[in-house]
């Protein structure tokens, strides 16, 4: 026999999935990391939060444009995440584009699809985190051209981190950003230390960096953090997990 109405109102109300947070991931097309860490994370510390993702059309190489053309899509890949369902944070899962277009463009963009939602990019989390964890003075390793990286160097520095080194690898294509491999991230975190450094940031959601921290910290002898790490950490903290 079908269940009333008034049974179907119990049963919904009655589960306690209601009470785990629910948070949207705006993810690029073409990123095969995020998703990995986020869920690795959540299942290694044991948190209860539900994700949900969509995928967000990108066209590489990274370039200005190429990021920048993103903005347009927010609102409606946001409206997508769980239609008619409120959300308890919205994501927007890319470092280099959050710093281009600026954490106050992108919540505008998101709003109209999912209104009164707190917006959290990948950029203001990663600024958040180190600045929370007490450091100040940041080398910083970036995979992409020297103008995109100076992007991200300048929105670091206009939200109060002292950059004293900018480390760039020139790669266009973030999938290939996801193929390097764990030797190729040490080298490249050892070279962009310089003297007075108190942490070290790598760059991009595609960079397999947040599975190998300890290495990199035992590495370079510093805290390391990377995109997905902070923002996962940031996530968890916005809907009261941290």
């Amino acid at each position: 026999m079908p269940y009333s109405e008034k049974q179907i109102q119990n049963v919904i109300h009655g589960s306690s999935a209601t009470s785990v947070p629910k948070v949207g991931m705006i993810v690029l097309s073409t990123d095969y990391t995020c998703e990995r860490d986020y869920s690795r994370l959540a299942h290694e510390h044991k948190l209860d939060v539900d994700l949900y993702v969509n995928r967000i059309h990108f066209e590489n190489p990274m370039t200005e444009q190429s990021l920048a053309a993103m903005l347009e899509d927010l609102g409606q890949v946001a409206a997508d995440i769980l239609p008619d369902c409120e959300l308890d944070a919205i994501v927007f899962n890319c470092t280099s584009a959050s710093a281009l277009l600026g954490d106050a463009a992108v919540s505008d963009a998101v709003a109209p699809g999912k209104p009164n939602t707190p917006v959290l990019t990948t950029a203001a989390a990663s600024v958040a985190h180190i600045q929370q964890a007490g450091h100040n003075k940041v080398s910083l390793l970036a995979p992409y051209s020297a103008v995109v990286s100076r992007h991200l160097a300048d929105y670091f520095e206009r939200s109060g981190l002292d950059i004293l080194s900018l480390g760039y690898m020139g790669i266009e294509d973030d999938r290939d950003v996801a193929r390097l491999s764990p030797q190729a991230i040490l080298d490249a975190a050892r070279e962009a230390i310089v003297p007075d450094t108190e942490a070290l940031f790598i760059s991009c959601t595609a960079t397999r960096a947040a599975e190998m921290l300890p290495e990199l910290e035992r590495a370079v002898g510093l805290p390391v953090y990377s995109s997905n790490f902070c923002s996962f950490w940031q996530t968890m903290r916005l809907v009261n997990l941290q």
